[in-house]
């Protein structure tokens, strides 16, 4: 077996290892690899913005999962991808910047997780982005990440923010600033009207490093360990397996769902389980896949009137037009990320900071599924609702030695009344957004739910059987200061001198929108954790 040796392995080039290989390759003395299982992101709807919905579903781009059925999701198996490619995730996604709210991470401190408050990570929010025109106590102005506003914005958009200051839900001028209550347009990871992907924001800047390899379409197999030490790594490329010694550290960035399945794969778990299917438990941590969470989603649609929308712009000769308009001027509607028009806000007058994100579109689907963007051939509109802090709890947990199956993914949507409850709110206020002036004036009849599904059973029924996934889980290795928790509070693994694990599944609880910034922001504070422990 051919034998390689480096300092410091990182496996995947997703959000969060892209960042890693960036900053740790930075210090010429250290020799870095990065494995990622995906290849290079040449396909053209990549770059794209309103490609995702040619790439979120692509099996060459993305691992092909799947949920497991559970009673409060419709016992539906629902699509799970999660992206294989360089990039990660980050290159098939919807291009929205949201970090969350500064009550997130200073329940993170709360917990426990000292160290991880917003005074905390607000310096490596800055450091990685540049937010022309931003609020320097709150924003960067000098990192790879582009943070843009769109640079065209449809009318309905403009006249749905209108409405739902009616409701006292008033403009925000940054959302991303820790105070996250309000509407606005959403802010995207989009350079020159172009996906801006963390590959192209962190890894492709450096592949010429001389100390800096990356190896493509590779599948981590184990971890190998001696005492408590991984003392190499098996890969397999090409169907041949190599051996890459460890000097120094190997950090796992391999998504919530494939940094706990290594781990277990490798007898890092729960004991029985591990055993139960012929693995020998090497460090028994219960916790590894556990603590599941992920943001549900529903829809909400209209058949729109007195108003053209992107339906009728994509399809034809319209569509035609719009393609050259964006190859030739990058403009128009394929410039546009998933949702424009934001909304985050309570559904109870009490609550203290917002538990609903709403994601406006001036289009509307052929399936009900959130996730689906084939669009209708009628005008339409659709705002999509999610529980920004969901209270129920999943897992992942693998079912075979062989890294190429699957693991069990199981979200466990739902799970509780007050999710429940929070989703039925959601839709109720957002029925009452699309029913007043002006919006009203644009609206001519819902189709989903539709107008006879009005009471609390049969939208909890709607919501069970048509919400989807919007691609956030975290959760699954779990950082905290507890015997329980998988990683501490520096992303070491408990029990193993040098095994970290940096990514969104060491999120001790959800943040509140979409994931990719916090993901950015751990990469961020990690690297420089890894680069204090190792700088003497």
């Amino acid at each position: 077996m051919e034998e390689l040796n480096c300092d410091f392995l990182i496996i995947g080039a997703g959000a969060a290892g892209c960042v890693l290989t960036n900053r740790i390759s930075k210090i010429k003395n250290y020799s870095v690899f990065c494995v990622e299982a995906g290849g290079g992101d040449y396909n053209p709807f990549i770059k794209i913005p309103a490609g995702f919905s040619k790439t979120v579903y692509n099996k060459h781009l993305n691992w092909p999962y799947f949920t497991s059925p559970s009673k409060n999701s419709g016992n539906r198996s629902i699509k799970y991808p999660r992206g294989k490619v360089i990039g990660g995730s980050s290159a098939i996604n919807g291009h929205l910047y949201v970090r969350g709210q500064s009550a997130d991470y200073d329940g993170w401190a709360q917990l426990g997780c000292t160290g991880w408050s917003w005074d905390n990570v607000l310096p490596y929010f800055k450091k990685a982005e540049t937010r022309v025109g931003g609020n320097f106590r709150f924003r960067g102005d000098n990192g790879p990440l582009i943070i843009s506003d769109l640079t065209e914005i449809h009318p309905l958009t403009e006249i749905f923010i209108t409405t739902v200051d009616k409701f006292g839900i008033k403009k925000n001028p940054d959302y991303n600033s820790g105070a996250q209550e309000g509407t606005a347009i959403y802010q995207n990871m989009i350079k020159n009207n172009l996906r801006w992907s963390a590959a192209d924001a962190y890894l492709k800047p450096i592949l010429n490093r001389p100390n800096f390899k990356l190896i493509k379409n590779t599948i981590v197999k184990q971890l190998l360990f001696k005492k408590n030490k991984i003392e190499s790594v098996i890969i397999e490329k090409d169907k041949m397996l190599k051996k890459i010694v460890i000097n120094k550290e190997v950090i796992l960035s391999a998504g919530s769902i494939n940094s706990p399945q290594l781990l277990q794969i490798s007898g890092i778990g729960h004991k029985f389980e591990l055993e139960k299917i012929g693995i020998e438990c090497k460090l028994n941590i219960p916790e590894v896949g556990k603590n599941l969470k992920d943001h549900y989603a529903v829809r909400i649609a209209m058949r729109a009137k007195n108003i053209s929308t992107y339906n009728e712009k994509s399809r034809g000769l319209l569509l035609f037009n719009e393609i050259l308009k964006f190859v030739f001027l990058r403009k128009g509607m394929l410039t546009t990320p998933v949702s424009t028009g934001a909304v985050f806000a309570k559904t109870k007058s009490e609550l203290g900071t917002p538990d609903i994100q709403m994601l406006f579109a001036p289009a509307s689907y052929q399936s009900v599924n959130v996730g689906t963007a084939k669009l209708e051939n009628q005008p339409g509109m659709t705002c999509g609702v999610s529980q920004l802090r969901p209270t129920s709890k999943g897992w992942v947990k693998i079912v075979s030695k062989d890294s190429n199956i699957p693991p069990e993914i199981q979200p466990n949507y739902l799970n509780n009344e007050f999710d429940q409850k929070t989703f039925v709110d959601g839709i109720k206020l957002v029925r009452q957004i699309f029913s007043s002036f002006p919006l009203n004036q644009y609206c001519d009849y819902e189709t989903l739910p539709g107008e006879n599904i009005n009471s609390d059973n049969e939208l909890l029924e709607y919501i069970k059987k048509n919400g989807s996934t919007i691609y956030h889980p975290i959760g699954t290795c779990r950082m905290g200061n507890d015997k329980n928790s998988v990683v501490d509070l520096n992303l070491k693994v408990n029990g193993i001198k040098n095994l970290r694990v940096v990514d969104a599944s060491i999120m001790p609880e959800m943040v509140s929108g979409n994931t990719y910034a916090a993901t950015n922001m751990i990469a961020e504070k990690g690297s420089d954790l890894i680069l204090n422990d190792h700088k003497h």
